[in-house]
């Protein structure tokens, strides 16, 4: 129950920002989850209202510019809700950001300098459980236009 609640909170954050990013450019953003499943081996979208650890919910952001003109520089921001997990090779447009800390944003997949048992340091992969957000920069929208950004994600399992 408590990860379905992490989930709609999540939604509802991105829906009030973009909500804010509306009023000032005239782009709206609407953000549909929807769990993904595979009936007789054909993958179908269901209603993500209620999702159990494992579940995958695809998370489509589309971002329409309401005006007659142009609008530049559109950036769209996918959070990664509590209790969730991204899944790796599922967000498109493919050149993705990540982030850890929904500050500084990286290309996909993130990687940490750490310290090796010799000493030396050694860059690592970050586990795609630790990424918070995904960024892409979609550029300019023409008047009346939409893009999309899309990503899946699993309900991690309660440890």
């Amino acid at each position: 129950m408590n990860r379905i609640r992490s989930t709609r909170f999540a939604g509802i954050l991105v829906l009030v920002v973009a909500l804010s990013i509306s009023l000032l450019a005239e782009v709206k953003v609407e953000l549909k989850a929807s769990k993904i499943v595979v009936v007789n081996g054909t993958e179908q979208k269901q209603s993500a209202d209620k999702a159990i650890p494992g579940a995958i919910i695809e998370y489509v952001a589309e971002y329409r510019n309401t005006a007659k003109t142009s609008v530049s520089n559109v950036v769209a921001t996918l959070p990664v809700p509590s209790g969730m997990e991204y899944l790796p090779d599922t967000a498109e447009p493919a050149q993705a950001m990540a982030s850890t800390d929904d500050h500084n944003y990286s290309p996909v997949p993130l990687k940490r300098s750490v310290r090796g048992a010799d000493g030396k340091m050694v860059e690592q992969l970050v586990p795609y459980s630790e990424y918070r957000s995904l960024r892409w920069n979609l550029g300019n929208i023409q008047g009346g236009a939409s893009k999309s950004v899309k990503a899946r994600m699993r309900v991690k399992s309660a440890k």
